[in-house]
């Protein structure tokens, strides 16, 4: 009993002359206590209280939390657990008030109050159930649902507001190793889209016959260097077909009849998206994309699919010099989450659609996909340019 009592008698001593060092802000006379308190007593309770509250005043607010959740999970006496508890509730409401701030000064910085999105980008396997913490904590949400929000493969439009909240939150998941970015929307719909009608010359430069913005035929020279990078995809084409169900009864059914092929090439200095699709371009027109063998063939013996392959093989030859993106269907399928957006994209594919499925998704998530990567890389290659001067 008499040696409780001294143990007893000997953290008291150290919990006074601690607080006396901690309302003097004299950390290293805190450290130098909590290692002699260490060495005597390692399983107080409370000098694992006080290194918490070191962690919390020396900046590391994870540690501090992670020591003071431990507390109240081994402790009971009521004292030290609620002291651990307010411990914790200061912490979040000063981690609320900073978040609040960081918002503010987001917004107050230049486009903070315009609308925009924010896309997240894949992290590795091995990494993503750590990020799943981090997510979790920085969106409010349980770890589960975190990990079926962070891609693996591909980008995925997370969420949309305004670019002061988007930054901050995109900022606070780049400290946990999550990377995104935001982009506004009047930075997409500053590109502008030609659709191109046919292809007359491939060397030196391309020479391109297209429709422009006001649908008036124009021919215009690029050269193959001012084309950073080139996206790939398809759009399903749909068709309504007679079912019969178990018991006979006939009804219609929504089916993927085939796809459109599109192709864009981004001419970054430009901000000019070239848009080419099996179901516009002028296949008799312009420069043929056929072997010897096959232009002695009858062009209406050609299939369009043929046709397409040839002639998108022979562009991306002269492509290695730029950025390939051709994750569009795994974007697509998680941006029809969000149709407010969807109904404000131009989608500039010209399908023709009957009229049960012209309000479908995929035309106008093609136009942002292609959007967004355009305006990514020019957002980057902005930062960089800034950076260095």
């Amino acid at each position: 009993m008499q040696r409780i009592g001294t143990e007893m008698s000997r953290s008291r001593d150290f919990v006074k002359e601690i607080q006396a060092a901690l309302e003097d802000d004299n950390l290293p006379c805190v450290k130098s206590l909590l290692k002699k308190w260490q060495e005597s007593e390692p399983e107080d309770p409370w000098l694992q209280f006080y290194i918490a509250r070191w962690y919390e005043l020396t900046d590391k607010i994870k540690d501090a939390e992670k020591r003071y959740r431990k507390i109240l999970r081994i402790n009971h006496s009521p004292k030290i657990m609620l002291a651990a508890r307010q411990a914790l509730l200061q912490i979040e409401e000063q981690e609320y008030q900073q978040r609040q701030e960081a918002i503010a000064a987001e917004k107050e910085a230049l486009g903070g109050d315009e609308y925009g999105l924010f896309v997240l980008e894949p992290v590795q396997k091995s990494e993503k159930k750590a990020a799943a913490q981090h997510f979790a904590k920085v969106m409010e949400t349980d770890p589960y649902s975190a990990q079926m929000q962070i891609p693996l493969k591909s980008w995925r439009l997370f969420r949309t507001g305004q670019l002061g909240d988007l930054r901050f939150y995109a900022n606070a998941l780049q400290q946990g190793n999550i990377p995104g970015f935001c982009l506004s929307m009047e930075q997409l719909k500053e590109i502008q889209v030609l659709q191109v009608q046919s292809i007359q010359q491939l060397e030196p430069d391309l020479v391109i016959e297209c429709l422009d913005t006001a649908q008036q035929l124009v021919m215009i020279t690029f050269e193959w260097s001012e084309i950073h990078q080139y996206v790939e995809g398809r759009l399903p084409l749909f068709e309504e077909s007679l079912e019969k169900n178990a018991r006979g009864k006939t009804y219609y059914k929504t089916k993927v009849m085939d796809y459109a092929y599109f192709l864009d090439l981004h001419v970054g200095d430009r901000q000019t998206i070239l848009r080419l699709s099996d179901q516009h371009y002028q296949f008799r027109e312009g420069i043929s994309f056929f072997s010897e063998t096959q232009i002695h063939q009858q062009i209406e013996q050609q299939s369009v699919r043929q046709s397409w392959n040839n002639l998108s093989t022979q562009l991306i030859e002269h492509l290695g010099h730029a950025t390939q993106c051709d994750d569009f269907k795994s974007f697509a399928t998680h941006a029809a989450d969000f149709p407010e957006l969807i109904r404000k994209i131009n989608p500039q594919t010209y399908l023709f659609r009957q009229e049960e499925h012209k309000d479908t998704h995929w035309d106008p998530a093609w136009q942002l996909y292609s959007a967004i990567a355009f305006a990514k890389t020019v957002q980057e290659e902005t930062a960089i340019v800034s950076e260095t001067n």
